[in-house]
């Protein structure tokens, strides 16, 4: 059975199409007035000017990694319970990844785990998110403050999730966000760079195109000129006008979306309470994650998993863990907790896209699912 109940949703309204059609009829695809003001309006939601708008979030990260001081096998704490989008910059930015467990409850970076994992070569660490979950946040920048330690933050499914009322993203060094189509805003692609401070934005800036100075760079006439010098390499990483046009429709909105998934995480969370065999993964005490899916962790987890997609309810495991990966250039760590939350954790459909009515079937799939796996 094709699933009728999607584990994402993509945004998409009429304002979205009237503002690509007008950047696409105007010809400035590439470069334009709307390039700027999304990372306006994206600081202000934030609460931080800092931004800049890059063409992906591993980009960002790239980026983020580079104004850190990552190069030549520098290392980089983060956990292999990850997308792909969050560690494989590591390695493009010339580091080396060291994987840190998980908390076998909640997916998340162990604080104990990544104390015990620094050492002197130790510079900076990344920690993601899980599925739109805060973190422990709070005491794993305290560690590396304490540790003088470059904190990135992954928030690129994490859009508006708070810890005690602050943003994710607003603790560490730098922060990333995603606007891949199924992200909670949906530029077609895209990503944002949010920085502690207003030099590291100034130089991201620069890096995300080749490391030019925009207003240095052209003569009076429009001409390269002889006399700008590119001191630092940069990449083609800008954001371009037409997604950042689409991009910008949608933060009016944004606010009512991120609510409504919230609804609809509400209503799974009620409905499976007391559930026999059915875990739901708890956000960390002051958290109010932003759902990209819900959590669950579950015994007979791909039974269930095949289950309810034949039932039309499209579930997933997520993620892989990316230490398994030879291309990282360092061997697969020993995460017994990080293998003990890969084995039982389903990602449930939640989000703004989905009726009450949805809300009761994934609840009900996922209980007779259980029951069917454990005959």
């Amino acid at each position: 059975m094709t699933p009728t109940i999607k584990l994402f949703g993509t945004y998409l309204d009429s304002e979205m199409e009237a503002v690509a059609l007008q950047v696409l009829r105007s010809g400035q695809i590439a470069s334009g007035h709307y390039v700027a003001e999304f990372g306006n309006q994206l600081g202000k939601l934030l609460g931080n000017p800092n931004v800049v708008t890059v063409s992906d979030v591993s980009m960002a990260i790239v980026i983020a990694l580079r104004l850190a001081g990552c190069r030549n096998g520098e290392e980089v704490l983060t956990t292999a319970y990850a997308c792909m989008s969050t560690n494989a910059p590591i390695v493009m930015a010339g580091g080396r990844p060291v994987w840190v467990d998980v908390n076998p409850d909640t997916g998340q970076m162990d604080p104990n785990a990544l104390e015990a994992a620094i050492n002197p070569r130790t510079k900076i660490v990344i920690v993601y998110h899980v599925a739109g979950y805060p973190a422990p946040i709070e005491k794993i920048a305290a560690i590396c403050a304490e540790h003088g330690i470059t904190l990135i933050e992954d928030c690129d499914n994490a859009l508006l999730a708070t810890v005690n009322k602050n943003q994710v993203g607003s603790f560490g060094d730098f922060a990333v966000f995603s606007f891949y189509p199924n992200r909670l805003i949906n530029a077609t692609e895209g990503g944002a760079l949010v920085c502690k401070y207003p030099a590291d934005a100034k130089r991201a800036v620069s890096l995300r195109r080749y490391g030019i100075d925009s207003e240095k760079f052209r003569d009076i006439d429009g001409e390269i000129s002889p006399l700008c010098d590119i001191p630092e390499i940069g990449w083609s990483a800008t954001l371009n006008n037409l997604c950042s046009a689409i991009g910008l429709s949608q933060l009016t909105g944004v606010t009512a979306r991120i609510q409504r998934t919230r609804e609809i995480a509400k209503l799974l969370r009620e409905g499976l309470a007391g559930s026999p065999g059915v875990e739901v993964v708890p956000a960390q005490q002051g958290a109010d994650p932003a759902y990209w899916a819900l959590l669950v962790r579950i015994k007979n987890r791909d039974k269930v998993l095949l289950r309810m997609r034949a039932h039309g309810v499209y579930t997933s495991k997520l993620h892989f863990r990316t230490d398994y990966y030879s291309g990282f250039g360092v061997p697969a760590a020993d995460l017994p907790n990080t293998k003990k939350f890969l084995d039982t954790v389903l990602a449930l459909p939640c989000g703004w896209w989905m009726s009450d009515a949805d809300a009761k079937v994934v609840v009900n799939e996922l209980k007779n699912s259980v029951i069917s796996s454990e005959i």
